[in-house]
């Protein structure tokens, strides 16, 4: 089976892309609706393929020929040699789809954890209310799974799952890198020159003093140990680092124009 082409959709085709063609198709063809059980099976199964990624395996021509999700299945009991499954719960039946959705957050609240009261619409265009709670540590590649949440579109069948992942705002100050943080630190070439001591607040609301050694050049780093991003699952941290920038001051046109006289005259 194409799953792309069972919703009339190129590869190409974007997460938005799919969703709407997928509500379109499951909309005409719901059995609730006079539909064809089968067609809105197939429907199902494709839209579920293509969210969770196993549409890839439509390019392996050991998986193209079937005419359902029975002949698959049967398939690859008898090929034994794939490693493949299908998800918890299969009983020879359609599921409902997973539902994949993402929610805003500052870089603080992703540092500390959150609770939050999230509201989303589903695939049946029902608009869904609950609570989801981040742990401490969380980056925007994890997904919270919550069993049972996602869509209910075909009457009879286990509900999909709903998995949550993170938008984090760009902060003003920090910008997550991997999993370290990284800031800007400007100062003057006198304190570049003969060391300062500078404070800065870090992410976690701290004030910290931070000790620029004499002689820091432009376009160095500076380690703040354990100052950064909270492990998920510990109560360490990462680290931090300031990237240095040494600020030139600018000099007026009457004093640049003097200077060259005077550096003239010398030579």
């Amino acid at each position: 089976m194409d799953y792309y082409q069972t919703l009339g959709l190129q590869r190409s085709a974007t997460d938005e892309e799919v969703k709407q063609a997928y509500r379109k198709l499951a909309s005409k063809h719901h059995p609730d609706k006079g539909g064809d059980t089968a067609k809105f099976q197939e429907i199902q199964a494709a839209y579920e393929a293509i969210t969770s990624g196993k549409a890839k395996h439509n390019a392996d021509p050991a998986f193209t020929g079937f005419q359902d999700l029975h002949d698959m299945f049967n398939m690859g009991r008898k090929a034994g040699s794939r490693n493949w499954s299908f998800s918890d719960g299969w009983d020879g039946d359609v599921k409902n789809p997973d539902i994949n959705i993402s929610i805003p957050c500052s870089l603080e609240e992703a540092h500390f954890g959150f609770t939050k009261h999230i509201e989303f619409t589903l695939p049946d265009a029902n608009v869904k209310n609950m609570t989801v709670t981040f742990p401490p540590g969380c980056t925007g590649d994890i997904k919270i799974r919550y069993a049972g949440e996602g869509s209910t579109l075909l009457h009879g069948k286990p509900p999909g799952d709903l998995y949550v992942k993170l938008n984090i705002a760009p902060h003003p100050v920090w910008r997550m890198q991997g999993k370290d943080l990284f800031a800007v630190l400007q100062i003057s070439v006198w304190q570049a020159m003969f060391g300062a001591t500078v404070k800065l607040t870090d992410i976690g609301g701290t004030e910290i003093e931070i000790t620029v050694p004499a002689g820091t050049q432009s376009k160095s780093q500076l380690r703040l140990k354990q100052k950064g991003f909270n492990i998920r699952g510990s109560t360490s941290r990462h680290n931090a680092f300031l990237e240095i920038v040494v600020i030139i001051p600018a000099l007026a046109e009457d004093d640049l124009n003097k200077t060259i006289i005077d550096l003239k005259e010398k030579v």
